[in-house]
């Protein structure tokens, strides 16, 4: 692996300004500290956490407000029990542009970081930036206790021989489906494999009239279109990176042939009828607020789309079936489901007591109620669990094993590469989605536009100290 000479300064440069670390989401300090008898911590060993320094932790939030507040709530209620001084926030789920990361290495510099950190985020970028700490006794105990890691997760989590993610939860990926819809019209949305197939039968079940469109994803900027548009590339035979990781193979004539098929999918007047007003200009949310809204019978989506349903008895909750991810003319199948991790935060002030309370996350006690209150969008990232009734007892849960299992692991866009900091680069830059956007609004042809982003990749992998080129 290239060793990489980039600095943290250059690094915060490259991503954009650094920020105050005092703008960090908001941190509202919640639990007030009871100090223990004299002799107390000490003699039990237990962690002790300063009143000067509360526990400081910040977690992912989601399209799923009832999985925010169970996150949060376990939280207080652990720092409360324990009497330690705390302070938590939420930061957001899609990090286009990488604020957050910039935010907690700003945090890390001036020598005032939180302590913990659960989100998705690209882990080899805060390994770069020296953001986080190895966290490899903990996931090996974790693994000797519930079993092997979900291969994506791993290749998410660990590098150079250790890891620097607790994997948490797989965080369910691909499609969500209104069975009655494509079962009215004879279609079994399982047994279609490529995007071509999807997109005929997502066409044949729209009806603009009754205000229901079949295509319910966008390409625009965000989680959910950066999903469609990796899977597409790598269904069509395109890649980003070759199979090191440290070259761009992205300008290929593959490519350029996905890229023209997705802006047909959206400017052909073949597919109009079948495509929701304003999909162009959807952000992260609008595709489950669709779904949600019974106005969509297909989109891509992490499972809190099926979840929240669950959560609010929202009758679309009962028609809705779990579709294996979707693939294209060269490559059908290539399963892998990311998923959520703990990060401990280098500078963090409470090392102990992080420890403590990430432990505390990975209780039977409190995976099981993960899995409960985030029915098929939280589901195992250890192997044992798939046997939990909790995990059992749902066919949308059960029906992303094979997927979350493979493995293949696919990584997204490193594919078929490793997880790397400098893709993490490329992703929150949105390279890959600047590049369909920039065909869609006539600005380059699709070759003009698929050379454009192979430099701008390029040069973020010689920032990484990757060579970019052979």
């Amino acid at each position: 692996m290239a060793h990489s000479s980039l600095s943290r300064r250059r690094f915060l440069h490259i991503s954009g300004a650094a920020v105050s670390a005092l703008a960090l989401a908001a941190c509202v300090p919640t639990v007030a500290p009871s100090a223990p008898a004299e002799g107390e911590a000490a003699a039990s060993g237990a962690a002790v956490v300063s009143e000067d320094t509360p526990l400081w932790v910040l977690h992912t939030n989601d399209f799923h407000p009832d999985y925010n507040d169970f996150i949060r709530k376990t939280i207080v209620d652990f720092a409360t029990e324990k009497g330690w001084a705390l302070e938590v926030a939420d930061t957001a789920g899609f990090l286009g542009g990488s604020a957050d990361i910039q935010k907690i290495a700003a945090s890390v510099q001036s020598g005032d970081a939180p302590d913990l950190w659960m989100h998705t985020v690209n882990i080899f970028q805060m390994k770069q930036l020296e953001t986080v700490v190895p966290v490899t006794d903990i996931v090996n105990e974790l693994i000797a206790t519930y079993g092997e890691i979900a291969p994506r997760m791993r290749k998410a989590a660990e590098t150079d021989g250790d890891f620097y993610g607790v994997p948490f939860h797989v965080r369910s990926d691909g499609g969500w489906a209104r069975r009655d819809i494509f079962e009215a019209a004879g279609i079994d949305i399982n047994a279609l494999r490529t995007y071509d197939e999807l997109r005929e039968a997502c066409l044949e079940v729209s009806d603009p009239a009754a205000e229901m469109w079949g295509w319910g994803m966008t390409v625009n900027r965000g989680g959910d279109g950066g999903y469609l548009i990796a899977r597409v590339l790598n269904g069509w035979g395109a890649t980003w990176t070759d199979e090191t990781g440290q070259f761009v193979t992205i300008d290929s004539p593959e490519a350029v042939t996905a890229v023209e098929w997705l802006v047909d999918t959206y400017t052909n007047p073949q597919w109009e009828r079948m495509l929701p007003p304003g999909v162009l200009s959807w952000t992260d949310p609008t595709n489950n607020e669709s779904y949600l809204g019974g106005k969509v019978a297909y989109t891509q989506n992490a499972g809190t789309v099926y979840a929240k349903a669950v959560v609010d008895a929202n009758p679309v909750a009962e028609l809705t079936l779990y579709d294996p991810p979707k693939g294209g003319p060269v490559l059908e199948t290539f399963n892998g489901l990311g998923g959520m991790n703990w990060l401990k935060i280098r500078e963090g002030k409470n090392p102990a007591a992080a420890d403590e309370l990430l432990m505390h996350f990975f209780t039977e006690e409190i995976l099981k109620q993960v899995y409960t209150v985030a029915t098929a969008y939280a589901v195992p990232a250890y192997e044992s669990m798939w046997e939990w009734e909790e995990i059992t007892s749902v066919p949308q849960s059960v029906a992303q094993k094979v997927a979350a299992l493979d493995p293949v692991g696919w990584n997204g866009l490193s594919y078929p590469g490793p997880s790397s900091a400098q893709m993490g680069a490329v992703d929150t830059s949105n390279v890959h989605t600047d590049m369909v956007a920039s065909v869609l609004t006539g600005a380059a042809t699709a070759e003009e536009a698929v050379k454009q982003a192979a430099e701008r990749s390029i040069q973020i992998f010689q920032e990484f100290g990757a060579p970019g080129v052979a």
